[in-house]
């Protein structure tokens, strides 16, 4: 019997010890030793590039004649273009349709007006001064609708922004991440992780027609980038 008693006060030592180092068992590591801050950063940049996108749209009785048109306009305005410094890679198809157009009465049969034929250019330039000249020489050549114009940034000033964005979106992050070490009294560690994604939104004016007499004047208007970025401090 009295053995029985101290086999059981050493089970009740036991288990209190389990549950001991149970309880003082330290937490897995990785989980709450790191710090996640975010930081965000934009500016404007005045835009290096233009691309205008031309237009020319003719109708007439059959797809073949619409078509044929449209071809010939669409030949003076690229040497238009061209005679205007834009190179020929730079002067790009964006779009290209044939389709019936029909008037449509009431309680009667449609009836064929003619065929439509669509040409659209987009025209890309990297002297943004020359964007009326460029919009009025595609208008006398024979254009008749200039969709719109966007401002923007060549790939080697895009580059050069995204760098210049993120540098400064990181420095929001570490200002975030010293305030907070500070206020918790801990220090940080090395950055751990480290992601970013950036954007930039250029500029589009509308145009539903700019059939001028006078010459056209497009102020560029500067576009918008854009960074934010993530990183875990190890603390």
């Amino acid at each position: 019997m009295g053995n029985e008693k101290i086999y059981g006060i050493l089970a009740i030592i036991l288990a209190l010890g389990l549950v001991a180092v149970a309880v003082l068992k330290p937490l897995p590591q990785d989980q709450y030793d790191q710090l996640q801050v975010s930081g965000t950063a934009s500016f404007k940049e005045a835009p290096d590039q233009a691309t205008i996108y031309v237009y020319i749209e003719t109708t007439k009785d059959t797809a073949l004649m619409a078509q044929q048109e449209a071809s010939n306009i669409l030949a003076r305005v690229i040497k238009a273009l061209e005679n205007e410094g834009i190179p020929s890679n730079n002067i790009q198809t964006d779009t290209f349709s044939i389709y019936p157009e029909y008037y449509y009465p009431k309680d009667r049969e449609p009836t064929l007006l003619g065929y439509r034929a669509v040409y659209g250019l987009k025209v890309i330039t990297t002297d943004v001064s020359k964007t009326g000249n460029l919009i009025d020489a595609s208008i006398k050549a024979g254009a008749n609708r200039i969709n719109n114009i966007e401002f923007g940034l060549s790939e080697a000033k895009m580059e050069e922004a995204k760098v210049k964005v993120i540098k400064e979106a990181v420095k929001v992050a570490q200002v975030k991440a010293n305030a907070m070490a500070e206020a918790g009294n801990f220090r940080l560690g090395k950055i751990a992780y480290m992601n970013e994604s950036s954007y930039y939104v250029p500029y589009t004016r509308s145009l539903d027609s700019m059939m001028k007499e006078s010459s056209t004047v497009v102020p560029p208007e500067d576009v918008q980038i854009s960074a934010t970025v993530s990183l875990i401090y190890k603390i």
